[in-house]
């Protein structure tokens, strides 16, 4: 699993922070979030990239069968949302099973939003910097022989 940046006081839905190219990645534990028995990222642990409006946000998870297509035709809304926190908004039929669609933008409750907000941007600053140091010392000329 990729390295990630882990500032301390995080809230605790979050495993940390991964630069996806120049770009800091809140990482979400599910486990964590839905109450659900702690699992223990590993080497091979799979992390999904979302696009979500404020951003992306990367989710860890225990494991992916499949990546399939979910056309809007297919889907069904899920009347009381009772369903994953409230984080389910829709579903569709896969093979007879019912598979739960997340919507990133509700994964988070309101406070753990604006705290992962204030995190990402912190995190995103100390990149910047960090990319900005290297193209300085890129452009410096080494000593003279």
């Amino acid at each position: 699993m990729a390295t990630l940046f882990t500032p301390p006081g995080m809230p605790s839905g979050l495993a940390g922070f991964l630069d996806l190219r120049g770009t800091a990645v809140p990482v979400v534990r599910l486990d964590r979030l839905f109450d659900l028995p702690e699992q223990q990222p590993g080497l091979h642990t799979p992390m999904i990239v979302l696009r979500g409006s404020d951003g992306p946000i990367a989710i860890l998870v225990e494991s992916v069968r499949d990546i399939v297509p979910a056309p809007s035709s297919r889907l069904i809304n899920i009347p009381n949302r009772r369903i994953f926190g409230d984080c389910a908004t829709a579903e569709f039929q896969l093979d007879g099973e019912p598979i739960h669609l997340l919507s990133p933008a509700t994964l988070l409750n309101a406070n753990e939003t604006r705290l992962q907000a204030n995190y990402t941007a912190t995190v995103q600053a100390r990149l910047l910097h960090m990319e900005e140091r290297r193209e300085i010392e890129l452009c410096t000329p080494g000593p003279r022989l």
